[in-house]
């Protein structure tokens, strides 16, 4: 069995995930939630449907896939530029004897960043600088892959203004209830603090291992987009600076709901304003942006892809970089990126399944049966069921979303937190968790070799959470 795994497991677990779920259509019925029952009838997926469903896949999360290739082409671009390459070398430089704080404030950020992104996407626009940096400071692949892909997760566990998942969650609840997005904020808020400190644990101790043992920093696993030491001498670094600082700010702006979370229509006025402005009888600006601009804080990806273009463009003009070597870079880096976008492509398939099969109402209405009105245990368990078949968090709420209206007041409300937080929790590690294999893919690391990593922290959490979900439901 060891043999099977030693090469390409991350895409041999997952085809057995493919095929788990496969033959689950086949004995679960799909299950619609109506009256008060869940009633449905077998629909199998056959052969041929697993290629339209590796179409279908794509289809689906084109967007996703479009942005990963654009990233690619982007660092394939930016190793090149020698303001990059001595940027990344100052930092590791500098963190020299320092590389605790460092990764504490790494994993902070992006947790935080993750947590009240309208897309989690596009906090992978700064990973593969992050992990570039932390590798130039002669820190293994688990400890990148922990303070950038990790902290990422445990943004997605302790969720609270943010990501598409959790946002279409409640949207999909508003057909059925008049939730909303605060619901027990401050509890998911504390989870997302507990989760942070106790992965901040794990991770300081296992750090501090890996700078005083010399084998593990003679780790070979490779960085996608590393960077050579710059030769040139003299070399500015502020327009990169600046053009990072750039993407972060429009980050924040574009993918953090102002108006929904906080009552702050002032970017909203701002575009209406903006598009508004004529000369003559023409509205130049509107033609400009195009009818599909958008204000700050209703961004897709395809907005933050713009901003990256035009600092690249400046970039590549600063450094004098020829046109030739861009489009060579673009390849170049669009390759790199081939394995993790088929990694996610598969991971996708299933959701294509579920789509096609809702098996999981079945599941979750018969475990919720087996206690009278609500109970944590059985909830926990459901919201893990959900989110392992559902690899899109917002499919849970289109399948589930009657069925967990049919709670009320507070058990409604744990109800949610349960499901928010067990969807980040079975991100951790399950081979259904696009952020957790696309990052073990772009690290190279082994899934075993992750599992070990985590498992610790994962029994800790899940003690926790369990402890909380009591707490809330009989106090």
């Amino acid at each position: 069995m060891k043999k099977i795994f030693e090469k390409h497991d991350l895409i041999k677990i997952i085809l057995i995930a493919i095929l788990f779920v496969f033959l689950m259509t086949w004995i679960v019925p799909s299950g619609v939630y109506q009256g008060g029952e869940v009633s449905g009838v077998l629909q199998r997926t056959g052969i041929a449907d697993i290629s339209l469903g590796g179409m279908m896949s794509v289809s689906f999360f084109l967007q996703q896939i479009v942005f990963l290739v654009v990233i690619g082409a982007f660092y394939g671009i930016l190793t090149k530029v020698e303001g990059y390459k001595k940027l990344v070398e100052n930092i590791a430089k500098k963190m020299k004897g320092n590389e605790i704080p460092f990764l504490v404030v790494v994993t902070v950020l992006v947790a935080v960043l993750t947590s009240i992104s309208t897309n989690v996407f596009v906090t992978l626009l700064f990973i593969p600088f992050l992990i570039t940096v932390i590798r130039k400071m002669n820190l293994d692949s688990i400890t990148a892959y922990t303070a950038t892909f990790g902290a990422m997760l445990i943004g997605i566990l302790g969720a609270t203004y943010g990501t598409e998942g959790l946002i279409s969650f409640v949207s999909y609840l508003k057909y059925y209830t008049t939730t909303t997005i605060n619901v027990e904020i401050a509890v998911r808020a504390g989870i997302l603090l507990l989760a942070l400190v106790l992965f901040e644990f794990f991770q300081i101790t296992y750090a501090k291992k890996i700078l005083t043992d010399k084998k593990n920093k003679e780790e070979k696993t490779e960085d996608l987009f590393a960077v050579e030491d710059s030769k040139q001498k003299k070399v500015k670094t502020w327009p990169v600076i600046a053009g990072g600082a750039t993407l972060f700010l429009f980050a924040i702006l574009g993918f953090v709901d102002w108006n929904t979370n906080f009552n702050l229509d002032i970017f909203t006025k701002f575009h209406e304003w903006l598009i508004g402005l004529q000369i003559g009888d023409y509205s130049v600006i509107a033609y400009i942006l195009g009818e599909n601009a958008a204000p700050f804080g209703e961004w897709q990806l395809y907005h933050i892809i713009i901003i990256m273009v035009i600092v690249l463009t400046i970039l590549a003009i600063i450094y004098r970089i020829r046109f030739n070597d861009i489009l060579d870079r673009i390849e170049e880096g669009t390759v790199k990126m081939l394995k993790p976008i088929g990694i996610i492509t598969l991971i996708y398939i299933i959701f294509v399944f579920m789509y096609w099969s809702p098996i999981v109402p079945t599941i979750v209405s018969w475990f919720e049966g087996l206690a009278e009105g609500f109970n944590p245990f059985t909830s926990t368990i459901s919201a893990s069921i959900a989110s392992f078949f559902h690899s899109d968090f917002r499919y849970t709420g289109y399948a589930l979303g009657n069925l967990l209206s049919n709670y009320e007041g507070d058990s409604f409300n744990i109800a949610f937190v349960i499901y928010s937080t067990m969807n980040g929790f079975m991100s951790m590690f399950a081979p259904t968790s696009v952020i957790a294999m696309l990052g073990l893919s772009y690290c190279d690391i082994p899934y075993k070799k992750w599992f070990s990593y985590i498992w610790k922290f994962l029994v800790g959490m899940l003690v926790c959470l369990l402890v909380i979900f009591m707490l809330l439901t009989y106090l």
